[in-house]
């Protein structure tokens, strides 16, 4: 039986159609093709390469923030304290998204608190507490509560406290900033509220705060 013709009506009017030969149908779909793929090709290198620019970028701001921040403890160290909060407070607010610039926050706000002025430390920690990572966000609000503390604003002290232990990423760290939010609600004469506090760690067993938590409530038992 003779093998059937194609269509030469088909043939003629599809030109672009593939063929029945799978290497001829491939090179074809390239040829029209081609366009779409070295667009698609030439997006994915512009993406990668923005990519290796930020992540430079971001190194090099990092590399700078640390130099920045070493130079600007040495006046710090010396005991210069208004020259040390001068250059603290250009690390602070130039590289504040970085680790050494939420450092520079933290020494800043203790040269303001080493001279008194609890309330400009505060509004330093306030402020770096915007661009602040995770880890640094509960050193940065007990360090707040120490400024209220200064101040003897003791119930102030606590609320911050509270929320360094929101903040922390660590249980250590939350147990102890948990602790001293009671310490300062009894300083506060807020026993009650001290109370709860102690009541919680004190069923910590194995936990260095559970004795201290035992103690305070006894304390506060006696007052009864």
């Amino acid at each position: 039986m003779a093998q059937a013709t194609r269509n030469a009506g088909t043939s003629a009017g599809s030109s672009a159609s593939l063929s029945d030969d799978p290497i001829e149908s491939v090179s074809t779909w390239f040829q029209l093709n081609s366009k779409p793929i070295l667009m698609a090709v030439g997006g994915v290198a512009v993406a990668a390469a923005a990519v290796l620019v930020y992540r430079s970028s971001t190194a090099s701001t990092r590399e700078k923030a640390s130099v920045a921040l070493y130079a600007a403890q040495t006046p710090y160290v010396q005991g210069k304290l208004p020259e040390a909060q001068k250059e603290l407070e250009k690390v602070a607010t130039r590289y504040g998204s970085t680790a050494s610039g939420q450092q520079a926050a933290v020494l800043l706000a203790q040269v303001f608190f080493e001279q008194g002025k609890p309330d400009d430390g505060i509004k330093a920690l306030e402020k770096a507490l915007g661009s602040a990572s995770a880890d640094f966000k509960g050193s940065l609000e007990s360090l707040i509560a120490a400024g209220y503390e200064q101040k003897k604003d003791l119930g102030k002290a606590a609320e911050h406290y509270a929320k360094a232990a929101a903040a922390s990423t660590f249980k250590s760290d939350k147990y102890g900033y948990q602790a001293s939010q009671a310490r300062s609600l009894m300083s506060a004469g807020k026993d009650a509220d001290a109370r709860k506090i102690w009541e919680e760690l004190a069923k910590l067993d194995g936990e260095p705060i559970q004795q201290e938590a035992n103690v305070r409530l006894g304390e506060l038992a006696a007052k009864r």
